[in-house]
C-alpha cells in the first residue's frame, strides 16, 4: 500500500497546510474520439481543471480484426451488437458528448498512434503545467509520457484488473458466464498491460433486463465516479494505491484473440438467461474475490 499526494509547483504538498484550501489540480487528458470519450472529458471537467485534452482517433472495432471469411448470419448479428452499441451510447452519453475546444483555459490537440508517444506530446502537456494525467482508450502509453509523468498517470481500464486485462475485459467476462467480473480499474499506470497500482474498482450495478452495452455504459459512469474521487484523493495528499496481487488463471486478451463468432456466442447465453440467472446468484458470487473499493 503507498499513499501518494501532489505538490504544487514551488510549494508544498497540497492538503499539508491546515485551514488552507488545496490547491487545483491541473488535469491532462488523453483518450479517444467515440461518444463514450468525449463524454469522459466533459464529465471530469465538470469537477475538475481540466487544462490539456489530447483525443487519439485509434479506428479500431474489434470486428475489424476477424481473419476469416464469416457466414451472413454471424455478420448480421455482429453488425446489429455494434449498432446497439452506437445507440446505447448516444443514450448515456449523448447528452454531453461535444468534443473540447482549444483555447486560453484549455490546449486540445488531436493524436494518432504515431503522434501519442513523443516527445512533442510530452511537451505540450508540459507546458500546460500538468499535475495528474488521466488516460481511457488510448493505445499503451510508453516513454516518453510514462517517464515525464512517472508516479501521476492515472488509467480508467473498463474491467477489473487483475482478473481481466488487455482489451475488451467487460465483453468477456460475459462470454465467460463471470457478469460478475465486469466493471472498471484505476489505476496508475507502469510498463505492463494494465499491471499498476489500483486505486479504485468500480462495478454497474447490472438488473435481470440488461444487456451487454447498458451493463457496459453503466461501468463507464461508476468508473468516472471512482476516477474523479481518485481525483480529490489525490490533491489532498491521502490517494492510496494496492500493488496488485497474483491471480490464479488471471485473463489477458489481446485483440488477436476475438473473433465474431464470439458475439454470436455471448447473443446465445443472453438467450439462455445470463443476466438474470447472474442475478439470482449475484449475491453468492460477487463479493468471492478481492477488490479495492
Amino acid at each position: 500500500m503507498h499513499i501518494i499526494g501532489c505538490r504544487a509547483p514551488g510549494g508544498p504538498p497540497a492538503g499539508s497546510l491546515k485551514g488552507s484550501p488545496a490547491v487545483s489540480l491541473n488535469i491532462g487528458i488523453l483518450t479517444s474520439t467515440d461518444i463514450r470519450h468525449r463524454y469522459f472529458v466533459n464529465a471530469i471537467a465538470e469537477h475538475h481543471k481540466v487544462v490539456a485534452v489530447g483525443y487519439q482517433n485509434t479506428g479500431y472495432r474489434p470486428a475489424d480484426t476477424a481473419q476469416d471469411r464469416i457466414d451472413a448470419e454471424t455478420a448480421q448479428v455482429v453488425q446489429r451488437h455494434f449498432a446497439e452499441r452506437d445507440r446505447q451510447e448516444r443514450a448515456y452519453f449523448g447528452h454531453n458528448a461535444e468534443p473540447r475546444a482549444d483555447g486560453d483555459t484549455c490546449r486540445v490537440a488531436s493524436l494518432d498512434p504515431a503522434t501519442l508517444n513523443t516527445d512533442k506530446t510530452a511537451d505540450s502537456l508540459a507546458e500546460c503545467d500538468v499535475d495528474v494525467l488521466l488516460v481511457y482508450g488510448t493505445g499503451v502509453i510508453k516513454p516518453p509520457l510514462l517517464s515525464r509523468f512517472a508516479g501521476r498517470t492515472i488509467n480508467m481500464h473498463l474491467g477489473l484488473s487483475p482478473y481481466y486485462r488487455g482489451t475488451a475485459t467487460n465483453f468477456y467476462p460475459l462470454l465467460n458466464e463471470e457478469p460478475q467480473f465486469v466493471g472498471a480499474t484505476i489505476h496508475m499506470i507502469d510498463p505492463g498491460i494494465d499491471t499498476g497500482p489500483i486505486i479504485h474498482h468500480a462495478r454497474p450495478e447490472i438488473t435481470a433486463d440488461d444487456m451487454p452495452h447498458t451493463v457496459g455504459c453503466k461501468a463507464i459512469l461508476a468508473g468516472i465516479e471512482k476516477l474523479s474521487q481518485a481525483l480529490d484523493e489525490f490533491q489532498v495528499g491521502n490517494l492510496v494505491t494496492v500493488p496488485q496481487w497474483p491471480v490464479e488463471n488471471a485473463k489477458v486478451y489481446l485483440r488477436q484473440h476475438y473473433h465474431p463468432s464470439q458475439v454470436v456466442r455471448l447473443y446465445e447465453l443472453i438467450a439462455a438467461g445470463l443476466f438474470p440467472n447472474y442475478v439470482a446468484r449475484k449475491d453468492r458470487v460477487q463479493d468471492a474475490f478481492r477488490l479495492v473499493p
